[in-house]
């Protein structure tokens, strides 16, 4: 699989051009926008498709595009008004009649609370990714070596799925244990450092000879010598649960492969706890490392699971807890 690819814009409607530029205008500031360019394509036709014939956000246009459809989930359902709603702004921005400009955002009906593994059940889901790769596949000849080090560096680093599955050797320093991740969510590259452990393990996997013969500019290469797709790995995932006896609480409950990155957030505030330190000078540590645009983003964390991390919650939300987020947003 080959690096995303810039998406273009089809022009239908008498909306056209106002979108050329309102795109153009977020590009300019470093966004790539592509979903956002997907949804306005989509609305694009949709005006197309109704005869729209005057540039004017109504409210009665806005309404039927908010309409939630049959197969649609609560996510993108958000995803897909909040792109219209931004170019809504845009267009009353610049003396265009737009009334959606002032209305909110549909509501979730219930927050998602990630799933935070136990120390124990890292260790069991890892055993349980080794115990599975323990021989090579006909079909992904590397593959046993690399879902066990791709999954340690999934949790290990806190990443993102596609920023591990995205990952070129040339940005992974092995000598000092640095990974640069480049462009990452918010168009911003970020450097972090493996522990000593995941260190040594990833060393030990780029030293294999299968590795180092099989030609691929990615870290983790699939076995079209591309990167994974995050459905194929997703899917592991899942096999991986079963097999480490976690139970899989069901479609869009989790355990989901970002809860990896949520889990070592947890873990490593629980960690700075239990050693004394002040969690009010190591939240901007924990969110640079995240690539948090935000502090508020970062915050969040010590709200999860506060029955199984009390040290964490009890000696900083008394102080602070006031100012925390009361549920955990995807982010």
């Amino acid at each position: 699989m080959t690096e995303d690819k810039p998406i273009s814009l089809r022009s239908q409607s008498v909306f056209a051009p106002y979108i050329k530029d309102f795109v153009e205008q977020k590009q300019s500031l470093g966004l790539k926008y592509n979903v956002a360019i997907e949804t306005l394509n989509m609305f694009d036709a949709f005006c197309a498709e109704k005869n729209i014939t005057k540039p004017a956000m109504t409210d009665e246009l806005y309404s039927e595009w908010c309409c939630k459809r049959s197969a649609e989930n609560e996510t993108t359902h958000q995803i897909r008004v909040g792109y219209v709603r931004q170019f809504s702004k845009y267009l009353y921005n610049n003396g265009i009649e737009s009334i959606a400009a002032f209305h909110p955002l549909p509501r979730r009906s219930k927050a998602f609370v990630p799933y935070i593994f136990t120390v124990e059940e890292i260790s069991r889901f890892i055993s349980a990714v080794d115990k599975a790769n323990e021989k090579p596949n006909p079909g992904s000849p590397i593959r046993h070596l690399v879902h066990p080090a791709l999954f340690r560096t999934l949790y290990g680093c806190g990443l993102r799925a596609n920023e591990a599955l995205k990952l070129k050797t040339e940005d992974v320093d092995l000598d000092i244990g640095s990974v640069l991740i480049r462009t990452a969510k918010g168009g911003k590259d970020r450097m972090v450092i493996m522990s000593d452990s995941l260190l040594s393990f990833c060393k030990a996997y780029r030293s294999r000879d299968e590795v180092k013969q099989f030609e691929s500019d990615y870290f983790f290469p699939s076995r079209d010598h591309g990167y994974y797709d995050s459905s194929s790995v997703y899917a592991d995932f899942r096999k991986y649960l079963k097999l480490s006896g976690i139970h899989h609480r069901g479609r869009g409950n989790g355990p989901r492969l970002h809860d990896f990155r949520h889990t070592f957030a947890v873990h490593v505030l629980n960690n700075w706890a239990k050693q004394g330190k002040d969690l009010y000078v190591c939240l901007p540590i924990l969110q640079s490392y995240l690539g948090h645009a935000t502090i508020t983003a970062t915050e969040k964390y010590l709200q999860l699971v506060p029955e199984a991390y009390a040290q964490v919650t009890d000696s900083y939300g008394k102080k602070f807890g006031h100012i925390f987020p009361e549920a955990a947003d995807e982010e």
